[in-house]
């Protein structure tokens, strides 16, 4: 038994709709129709009208408080479990990974939305759209690997550039009111030179520093798939053009749910916090030297929205380790570790070697 998957169909040719990061509307490749948000979500809710009616009669299936507590954890397991999905368009078999949100059929190439996915509990409350499409996230990690001079050659091959993908990524962005209390104790120094000797004074204090630091949209993403500190390298980004969660906004991408909650983001969440303040208070220290420093940290009120942020991602597979780049789909920040090719450098210190020899020998030339 497989689970539903759901697609957006065109309200004038019934193909199938992606949304279009240059336009920021949801277009049809085959009658080069645009359609807004609202066109789309109006002309789905009369689709579902109509199936609802025509569908009126069909054998009643039970809500979720008609069954017993038995069924109801049956139900759940298999829905946790279950990794086939039916492609509306071809009705091929679609398998994958258990977090995995939207996708693509293997067979006819269209957009599938994996439906229990984005519901209930792992239903966004806000999506980031990408703000570009593939061919300029494919020209932005074009220009940033040109200009890695040991880089290998086959970074930027063809086969490997079909491996950029546009992921929407699940990220826990936290709201927070914190504050510190710091101690330090510090020293000033006076140095002065009477007859023959030389004198040093030490003066030293204690300093306190009470602040208080609100912070608005931290972000954590939620997947164990993907290095925390590659997220936080292409950071910022712009909330102000997040819009309500439409499932609409996932046809054309790949979306992951998240695996990691809140309550395990907390300590990360908090370390980026207090380390700030703690840089914020440091500034205010104007002192020669630091002794020590102690510091009390507190979170007073916290908040989180559960979000969905675009992100062109991509693996390299290099001498048996994976290399992974990321490519902010809304400000265009890349950020990734580049493997270096040996052959390159081999060849590169050895220009270096003979152009630095070639300097020497041929100055000596010149002043024989």
């Amino acid at each position: 038994m497989s689970n539903s998957a759901k697609q957006f169909h065109c309200p004038n040719c019934n193909a199938d709709l992606k949304f279009s990061p240059d336009v920021q509307k949801f277009t049809c490749e085959y009658c080069r129709s645009e359609f807004t948000e609202k066109q789309v979500n109006d002309y789905m809710k009369k689709q579902q009208e109509i199936y609802d009616e025509y569908f009126q009669g069909a054998d009643h299936i039970p809500p979720e408080d008609e069954l017993s507590q038995e069924e109801i954890n049956e139900r759940t397991a298999f829905e946790e479990e279950s990794r086939l999905y039916s492609c509306p368009s071809c009705g091929a078999e679609i398998v994958s990974d258990e977090n995995t949100a939207a996708s693509f059929c293997y067979y006819c190439h269209n957009p599938v939305i994996l439906k229990g996915r984005v519901d209930g509990q792992y239903k966004p409350s806000m999506v980031l759209p990408f703000a570009f499409n593939r061919d300029k996230a494919v020209d932005i990690f074009k220009t940033w690997a040109k200009g890695k001079l040991f880089a290998p050659n086959n970074l930027t091959s063809s086969m490997q550039i079909e491996k950029l993908t546009g992921l929407y990524v699940p990220f826990w962005v936290a709201n927070s009111s914190t504050s510190s209390h710091v101690e330090a104790y510090c020293e000033n120094y006076r140095h002065w030179t009477q007859g023959d000797y030389r004198y040093t004074e030490t003066s030293q204090y204690k300093v306190e520093r009470d602040i208080t630091v609100n912070y608005e949209g931290i972000p954590a993403d939620g997947s164990r798939k993907i290095e925390d500190a590659l997220m936080e390298s292409i950071e910022p980004f712009d909330y102000k053009q997040a819009k309500p969660f439409n499932m609409a906004y996932l046809s054309g991408f790949f979306a992951d749910k998240y695996d990691v909650d809140k309550e395990r983001m907390l300590p990360r969440i908090k370390e980026r916090m207090f380390a700030n303040n703690k840089d914020i208070a440091n500034g205010t220290i104007h002192y020669q030297a630091v002794k020590s420093l102690h510091q009390n940290d507190k979170v007073n009120t916290l908040s989180w929205r559960y979000m969905l942020l675009p992100v062109w991602f991509m693996t390299f597979n290099y001498e048996g380790k994976v290399w992974e780049y990321a490519i902010n789909g809304q400000t265009g920040k890349i950020a990734g570790q580049l493997p270096v090719s040996f052959t390159k450098l081999i060849i590169g210190c050895l220009t270096a070697g003979l152009a630095v020899a070639g300097i020497i020998f041929g100055g000596g030339y010149f002043f024989r």
